[in-house]
């Protein structure tokens, strides 16, 4: 097995083309949602990742421990704790 270094950076690091790239990516599977309307309904609607404000894209890549490329390719699947 071959040992490759990769420079991984958080969400917040990327320039704004990366994050475009994150937010385009991200966009391709939106978040199942329900609210409930004034009249106590139940909304169903679709959330994406690229509607949400710039600290709510943040707090998601950090609570799930993402980490990208410096193009904003997901790599945190790539990295594998030491034994």
């Amino acid at each position: 097995m071959e040992l490759v270094k990769i420079k991984a950076y958080k969400y917040q690091e990327l320039n704004d083309i990366a994050k475009k790239n994150v937010i385009y990516e991200m966009d391709k599977n939106p978040f199942d949602s329900e609210y409930e309307s004034i009249d106590g309904k139940m909304i169903h609607c679709w959330d994406y990742f690229g509607d949400w404000q710039l600290s709510e894209q943040i707090d998601f890549c950090d609570c799930n421990e993402y980490l990208f490329d410096k193009y904003g390719n997901m790599i945190h699947h790539l990295i594998e704790q030491g034994e």
